[in-house]
């Protein structure tokens, strides 16, 4: 009888359809709300969503936002999703009692950031990821803006904490309760055709992820940066690695540190590459799947994937990406060997040529 029933039971689970907690288009359209009312109370930040083992599936950060804001934003989403809670509850306790917080900070994973500013996203009652904004403050007032649009349910709200709540579509709830009154100020977005705005960097990321499609690759990650290494938009589509977004980011460093495709570096002798990783300050990773984003001869951004089938399918996706922007072929030499390489050579990292 009791084996009956785990058959049984073993063929109702086996034939259910598998669905994601937390899909890629739910965190994009988590952040496109954040950013829209962001954007109407002029203001500019990060915005994380990640899921419930804390790995990103998606970030966006507006032009003007401090770069830290990044990093803050998924180190408080973080927070709020491994452990279940608003950021401000572990805020709270960790305030009362510092060595708390040091050890918290130990035994996670990744880094953390005791600040509120992280609510947790819920699907039928379970967690399923987390929000998180960085580089926009709890005020109160902003020079220009009408006050009714800083209201929730009939009284004064925060501008981080009124976002989140319009982001995630729930009620608005104060995570700063100690701030009565905080006046920010009014943040103009730049505009222009470049990556160093968040709907221009996107632009990239969404080209790159439909050429993916189209040619059958759906589980990479894709990351794109402005011309001076400024984080502006990650994605981890579905079925894609855990590591993914940060290989992707890596890339894309890599190839703002060479300016050139970072399949360029490959060919670098290993001591070479050791010696770079050892004291550049920021992540490279020496194989493909870089490219940069070129205009009159200068980079001014770049493109990193990773997951995408391989590293030279990676660099031809990126380039594919960049071309349906562009507007033309994006084509780049094969790279060359100097006396860095693991055999002689002419150039280091392989020039960029457009339209050819």
């Amino acid at each position: 009888m009791w084996i009956s029933r785990w058959n049984e039971n073993r063929e109702v689970e086996s034939s259910m359809a598998y669905e994601r907690d937390l899909t890629h288009a739910e965190a994009r359209a988590i952040i496109d709300r954040a950013v829209a009312t962001s954007r109407a109370l002029k203001q500019a930040g990060a915005f994380a969503v990640l899921d419930a083992g804390g790995n990103l599936v998606s970030l966006s950060r507006m032009g003007e936002a401090p770069l830290s804001s990044a990093w803050v934003a998924r180190a408080k989403a973080y927070l709020s999703a491994t452990q279940r809670a608003p950021s401000s509850a572990s805020v709270l306790a960790w305030r009362e009692n510092p060595p708390l917080f040091a050890a918290a900070q130990r035994v996670m994973r990744d880094e953390i950031y005791p600040e509120p500013g992280a609510v947790p996203i819920r699907k039928a009652g379970r967690v399923v990821g987390a929000l998180a904004a960085g580089g926009i403050g709890p005020w109160t007032e902003i020079p220009g803006i009408d006050a009714p649009l800083l209201m929730a349910d009939g009284v004064r709200a925060n501008a981080e904490d009124l976002i989140i709540a319009r982001a995630l579509q729930i009620p608005y709830e104060n995570q700063h309760p100690d701030t009565e009154r905080a006046v920010g100020s009014w943040v103009d977005e730049r505009g222009d055709d470049l990556p160093h705005c968040l709907d221009v960097a996107r632009r990239y990321a969404d080209s790159v992820i439909q050429c993916g499609r189209d040619r059958g690759q759906t589980h990479f990650a894709v990351a794109v940066l402005d011309e001076v290494g400024q984080l502006m938009q990650v994605d981890r589509l579905d079925g894609g690695t855990m590591m993914s977004p940060d290989v992707a980011e890596a890339k894309a460093s890599t190839v703002l540190n060479f300016l050139s495709p970072s399949r360029g570096a490959v060919r670098l002798a290993p001591q070479v590459q050791a010696g770079l990783r050892s004291f550049v300050r920021t992540r490279l990773h020496f194989v493909g799947g870089g490219v940069p984003i070129v205009r009159d001869g200068y980079v001014v951004g770049a493109v990193g994937i990773s997951h995408g089938g391989g590293t030279e399918a990676e660099h031809e996706l990126a380039c594919l990406g960049i071309s349906q922007v562009e507007g033309r072929p994006i084509v780049f030499d094969e790279p060359a060997m100097d006396s860095h390489s693991t055999r002689q050579g002419g150039g280091a990292g392989g020039s960029g040529r457009a339209g050819e």
